[in-house]
């Protein structure tokens, strides 16, 4: 039985939170929670003044965002923050900004950052904005000092990137988890994000929704030896109040203040929650990996990239019905062990087939991450067997865990989020839909269920649009 502590655990008192988790950890398989300070409240703006003092040994502030302009009341956030800050420090204002106008995760904006603050000689970098943001600043102040601190200002509920010491970053074309650092104090000021675009918020709920897949995939990972990191401290912490929160759908749709402090709470200990594992896997399973193919395939079809979050909720959906149909219909005896292992030359085909048309580089950063995860599997095939012979004890594991597609959609729909690619800003083409869903396994060294459905000889076109079908079915999908 979970700890209460992790099921209710106040992001804000991180005190509390890590003697829960040392009291829960006694194999010490836990990694620490490197920041200092949360604070979900109202007013939190009027307290980075103060913030800034406390944590920087020096008056000068490198202040960075994006372009996007975010409001407090009427004003503009931005430069009540910079007019706020510099009432008592040596301000330097950086404004990222891509020549498309949307602001990547690429090594070219980093090193923007970290050249901006080594001329400003910054004591504190505040970086104000989404997750993008984050994840560069995050990257920057983690090549030029862990030590420097660093304040990030949340301006919606729009991802989990904010408290955790990941960056995500394009390399070669292909999206990478990478270890960096955590913000020294992440500041969520309830007033601002429920003035953000409805839109954003709910693509931060959309985000949260892969709690209802990614812990299986990652147990699931774990009971094949694929993965060695699962824990149940990581995953407690999200289940109980992303119930509460899914339970409250309708709440979110009626901007109700509670419920946004709620979706504050869960989005912020998903991040925690990767942090604690030491990676990504309590929150992105399947459902990020199609999303991941969907960003990828952006640029090449000269389209943005639509929001995160709502693209992991379409995900989620799809994933959550490939494990009902899994559970419903899998016969382990049936499987043809020799059958689940196909030759390198083989995939080597089929990951350049999925990634070529994108770029040679795109394919090749794939194929280094799949050939690694192929051995791997070939190597674990003794607990393959093993999974196979006590699958019921594994399902019924898993079962505990999961929540209907049905009851997902019905609550998605009630909040007012999209659960269509359809639906997204912009729109997402069918065919690039088909093509994220069927190749998603292909992706890298990740192991996940679409990776097990696929070897064992399910997870094809037809297998597809079973979901596609299931999930039209629930108002969903395409």
């Amino acid at each position: 039985m979970a700890d209460p502590r992790l099921e209710y655990a106040d992001p804000c008192d991180l005190d509390a939170l890590r003697q829960a988790l040392a009291d829960n950890d006694p194999e010490h398989k836990l990694c620490p929670i490197q920041m200092d300070r949360i604070y979900i409240q109202n007013q939190a703006i009027e307290l980075l003044p103060d913030i800034v003092r406390e944590h920087a040994k020096g008056p000068r502030v490198l202040m960075v965002t994006d372009a996007t302009p975010y409001y407090r009341g009427k004003r503009s956030l931005k430069e009540e923050i910079y007019f706020l800050l510099s009432r008592t420090c040596d301000v330097r204002w950086l404004v990222l900004d891509n020549h498309d106008h949307v602001l990547h995760a690429v090594d070219e904006e980093s090193q923007k950052i970290q050249q901006a603050v080594r001329e400003h000689k910054a004591d504190c970098v505040v970086g104000i904005g989404g997750g993008t943001v984050t994840d560069l600043c995050k990257d920057a102040t983690h090549a030029v000092s862990d030590d420097l601190p660093l304040v990030i200002v949340q301006t919606a509920l729009s991802v989990n990137a904010f408290s955790d010491g990941i960056s995500i970053m394009l390399k070669n074309g292909v999206k990478s988890s990478l270890p960096t650092r955590y913000p020294s104090v992440l500041v969520v000021d309830l007033g601002v994000v429920r003035q953000a675009p409805m839109e954003r918020n709910l693509a931060g709920y959309g985000d949260v929704m892969a709690t209802w897949t990614a812990p299986v995939d990652w147990y699931l990972a774990y009971r094949l030896g694929m993965n060695s990191t699962y824990n149940d401290p990581s995953c407690d912490i999200l289940r109980r109040q992303n119930t509460e929160l899914l339970d409250a759908s309708d709440k979110l749709a009626e901007r109700d203040p509670d419920t946004f402090q709620l979706l504050a709470r869960v989005l912020t200990l998903s991040g925690l929650a990767m942090g604690i594992a030491g990676e990504s896997c309590p929150a992105p399973g399947t459902e990020h990996i199609i999303t991941h193919l969907l960003d990828m395939s952006a640029d090449k079809q000269n389209r943005d990239v639509a929001f995160h979050g709502a693209q992991v909720a379409v995900g989620t959906i799809f994933t959550a019905i490939a494990w009902e149909i899994l559970l419903e219909e899998f016969d382990p005896a049936k499987v043809d062990l020799d059958a689940c292992y196909p030759d390198e030359e083989k995939m080597h085909g089929e990951v350049q087939r999925a990634f070529g048309w994108i770029a040679q580089t795109t394919a090749d950063e794939c194929w280094s991450g799949y050939q690694k995860k192929l051995a791997s599997w070939k190597a674990v095939r003794p607990a393959f067997e093993d999974l196979l012979e006590h699958w019921d004890e594994f399902a019924a594991e898993v079962k505990k865990h999961l929540v209907s597609p049905a009851y997902l959609c019905q609550q998605m729909h009630a909040a007012g989020a999209p659960t269509r690619y359809r639906q997204m800003t912009p729109t997402i083409d069918p065919d690039t839909a088909r093509w994220a869903l069927r190749d998603c396994h292909l992706y890298r060294n990740r192991f996940t269920l679409s990776d097990l459905l696929y070897y064992i000889g399910w997870w094809n076109e037809s297998f597809i649009e079973r979901l596609i079908q299931r999930a039209e079915e629930l108002d969903a999908g395409l």
